[in-house]
């Protein structure tokens, strides 16, 4: 991929640098950057009393007298080498998908949200390399802003709700992306930039226009040093939470909607209901990607809602590449979807308690999460099938 071949919006549809209309279709990396505590294979046992996000995970280890900083470190790395690796980057290519959605957070970047990590990028920078090795697209997601955007526990930080509210926060993340987009502005490879993961106008409260006003001031920074990436802006959990593109003078955008059906309504009522919204956002301009959805176990319907994406254009990426079924296998978050599959692969570890555990179990436990000790699904099957 030539530095000239930037993706870019033209009207609904995504174009590539030769002029071709292009539909991303790929799977997220999730659990990798960002382990969550429905699928990861560890936990922090009574640690604070909370579930396992990566700042408790982080103090847990720090205060884990097992456990040395530097084996700290020496295990974080081991951890990033062994979950994902150029494997699994072939096999992606291989079902048919042509790009994957990178999710990470400031704590992989920064160690205080300012000061770079030594080699901060170097594994985003290897994945991009993957990527262009096996022909995908990278779409760089910042799942975790300094002091988190959501309290979810999938920013990495369910603790605080500290971004919007906070300048020094909001200067640093701001600055974040300026780093971030500097370092990648003239790789075509990638596809975008993802801005902020599923935010919220307060905890447990969806939308406002305190998110795309951040979004705006995002924007501007991004632009700053970068013209040509195509730049992602969320809408969570409804289009219809946020206040329309239309408000903003943002060129080469597209909007982005997560999609999971935890309702009683079948999955093409669930997609009707979407597009529908989406009708009436005033976001109808320019192309949708549909950043995270998973359709589970009920087989037909992944069928139904790629058929349904590509009546309307939309680009995608699956939650997720590769997950640990033993988390929810055992109840907890997502019990609904016990036993159900959230990735193409699956492993089944039990997970190790940070906070107790020492060096040579924990590191036996990451060494083991590479994928050949996980077990396909009936989710690469069907990619496998539909596009491989």
């Amino acid at each position: 991929m030539s530095s000239d071949n930037f993706i870019h919006a033209q009207g609904k549809d995504l174009y590539d640098g030769k002029g071709n209309k292009i539909r991303l279709q790929g799977v997220n990396l999730g659990n990798w950057f960002v382990p969550e505590c429905y699928m990861s294979v560890t936990d922090v046992g009574d640690f604070e009393t909370g579930v396992y996000t990566t700042e408790r995970a982080l103090e847990a280890m720090k205060q884990n007298p097992n456990l040395t900083p530097a084996q700290i470190d020496e295990l974080y790395h081991l951890y990033m080498r062994s979950y994902i690796t150029e494997k699994d980057f072939e096999e992606i290519a291989s079902v048919g998908l042509n790009m994957v959605r990178i999710p990470f957070t400031w704590h992989d970047l920064t160690t205080d949200g300012q000061k770079l990590r030594p080699n901060a990028f170097r594994y985003i920078d290897w994945a991009i390399e993957m990527c262009e090795k096996y022909g995908l697209y990278a779409v760089l997601d910042l799942h975790g802003a300094i002091g988190s955007q959501n309290q979810d526990f999938h920013s990495g930080d369910d603790a605080h709700f500290d971004l919007y509210g906070n300048e020094e926060n909001r200067k640093k993340t701001i600055n974040l992306w300026k780093r971030i987009a500097d370092r990648y502005r003239n790789r075509s490879v990638v596809a975008g930039y993802d801005l902020l993961n599923e935010c919220r106008k307060a905890p447990g409260k969806f939308g406002g226009k305190i998110n795309t006003d951040f979004y705006d001031e995002l924007y501007q920074a991004v632009r700053s040093v970068d013209p040509d990436h195509l730049i992602f802006i969320e809408y969570f959990t409804f289009p219809i939470h946020g206040i329309g593109i239309s408000h903003y003078k943002w060129e080469n955008v597209a909007v982005e909607y997560h999609i999971y059906n935890l309702t009683p309504f079948s999955q093409l009522t669930c997609l009707r209901m979407i597009h529908a919204m989406h009708q009436i956002t005033g976001n109808t301009k320019v192309p949708v990607y549909i950043g995270e959805f998973n359709a589970w176990d009920k087989v037909k319907d992944w069928d139904v809602t790629l058929d349904y994406f590509e009546k309307l254009g939309w680009s995608w990426s699956s939650w997720t590449y590769k997950a640990n079924e033993y988390p929810y296998r055992k109840g907890g978050f997502a019990k609904e979807h016990a036993g159900r599959d959230w990735g193409l692969y699956v492993l089944d570890q039990k997970p190790v308690d940070l906070s107790k555990a020492g060096f040579d179990e924990i590191a036996a436990v990451y060494k083991a999460t590479v994928t050949e000790n996980a077990r396909k699904t009936y989710i690469y099957d069907f990619y496998k099938r539909r596009l491989g």
